[in-house]
């Protein structure tokens, strides 16, 4: 198990799961070396982590996670995805380290329900491209150099502290504004809370395998947006108007529930936190002052 002992660093530690993250490894007395901007940290320059070294384990969860912002500027999104990922697995390199990736949905659309891990890869935008090449880094890195490899598939996480952009926020801040408007209903997703995404990363820090290992992360149950509307809705109290226009996106994915059990198996974990816990705590979170 990670102990004080131990050292973590925490690539990406200023964003939505990085914060999380890192915040879990310090309630078990972790070291924790937070890699990002506020800190001195450039991880597209490759001398910028010269100075970290002692470390047992790299965690990172560094990079952009938008799909239409992957469209706008194709080139710098691979830039910014693909720069820091190199620089860090040489990070794991030096310090003979153990990397876990956050990875993410890489399917495409799905040949099978649940998608378990054997199920080919197939990239649908420049953000799943992203993904998939840092995860051929990893893989490359393993074969070349021995460095310990999890990889982790998060599917749809969610909770406090997300950005707007995102489809619970968005759905949350129309609760605060009055009036709801989205897109399709129908397609569906597997939310996955933060601090579950949390635990697996934990898990995957304490994994003692030396060959790349690849998990899915999710909740294992796939919802539609409607119904992801609904359950807001009812949690909230709120009586407000929602608007779907209806339009279904180019390569758009129906559904995307995970088989989660090749994590519950090898990596002990399975998430804690139902849907409606999730959202009840995220609404919480939202209208608190």
């Amino acid at each position: 198990m990670l102990t004080r002992r131990r050292r973590v660093a925490v690539a990406g530690s200023s964003g939505f799961l990085g914060a999380a993250v890192a915040r879990r490894l310090e309630r078990d007395a972790v070291n924790v070396v937070r890699l990002n901007r506020r800190r001195g940290f450039d991880l597209s320059s490759p001398g910028s982590l010269d100075s970290v070294t002692g470390l047992d384990a790299v965690a990172h969860l560094a990079g952009r996670t938008l799909v239409p912002a992957s469209y706008d500027d194709a080139a710098s999104f691979y830039r910014d995805n693909l720069l820091p990922t190199i620089h860090l697995l040489e990070l794991a390199r030096r310090n003979h380290a153990r990397l876990a990736l956050a990875s993410s949905y890489v399917y495409g659309i799905p040949q099978r329900l649940p998608i378990d891990e054997s199920h080919p890869a197939a990239a649908l935008n420049p953000y799943m491209e992203s993904k998939l090449l840092a995860e051929r880094l990893c893989a490359a890195y393993n074969r070349d150099f021995g460095v310990p490899i999890v990889i982790l598939r998060i599917f749809n996480a969610y909770g406090p502290g997300q950005r707007e952009e995102f489809l619970i926020p968005k759905i949350v801040r129309g609760l605060m504004q009055g009036r709801i408007a989205l897109g399709d209903p129908a397609p569906r997703r597997d939310f996955v809370y933060v601090d579950d995404v949390a635990e697996a990363f934990v898990a995957a820090l304490n994994w003692t395998g030396s060959a790349p290992e690849i998990f899915n992360i999710g909740s294992g149950v796939s919802v539609s947006v409607e119904q992801v509307v609904s359950m807001l809705l009812r949690l909230s109290g709120r009586d407000v108007e929602v608007e779907f226009d209806r339009q279904t996106r180019p390569a758009e994915i129906p559904d995307a529930g995970a088989d989660i059990r090749k994590a519950a198996r090898l990596l002990g974990w399975t998430p804690r936190v139902d849907l409606e816990s999730g959202l009840r705590r995220t609404w919480d979170a939202a209208r608190t002052p």
